[in-house]
């Protein structure tokens, strides 16, 4: 084998190992997460406090819940083209009993969040 070659399948390796390492790391993470969210789930009601445009320019939604009389809160990427949500909306969502900081907001076959709208305010005019 030439030395440029194998220079070259060096190189490779160096990339392709540890990458291979953190996609292998990420995808256990998951897993583990959607794991303990089957395993012993919560379902609850949870707030929309935020809405945001993230990292390649993905919408998401800042969500809160109470948990044994402490509050959580939550992060999930949502579809403004399915359906647009509002500051105050309530959302279903399900955590994990044995960490609640595992959660997520539940969502419909078409990935629209499913939301409970807020009352609307009454106007009273005299």
């Amino acid at each position: 084998m030439k030395k440029e070659t194998k220079k070259q399948l060096i190189t490779l390796l160096c990339i392709f190992i540890p990458l291979s390492v953190f996609i292998v790391f990420i995808i256990s993470g998951l897993t583990q997460r959607q794991r303990q969210l089957g395993k012993d789930p919560v379902y609850t009601t949870a707030i929309i406090i935020d809405t945001y445009v993230g990292t390649k320019v993905r919408e998401f939604v800042k969500y809160e819940f109470v948990a044994d009389g402490k509050s959580y809160t939550g992060h999930q990427q949502y579809f403004p083209k399915i359906e647009q949500v509002e500051i105050g909306d309530t959302c279903e969502a399900v955590y994990a009993r044995t960490n609640p900081e595992i959660s997520e907001l539940l969502t419909n076959k078409d990935k629209s969040l499913k939301i409970k709208r807020k009352p609307k305010e009454l106007k009273v005019s005299f």
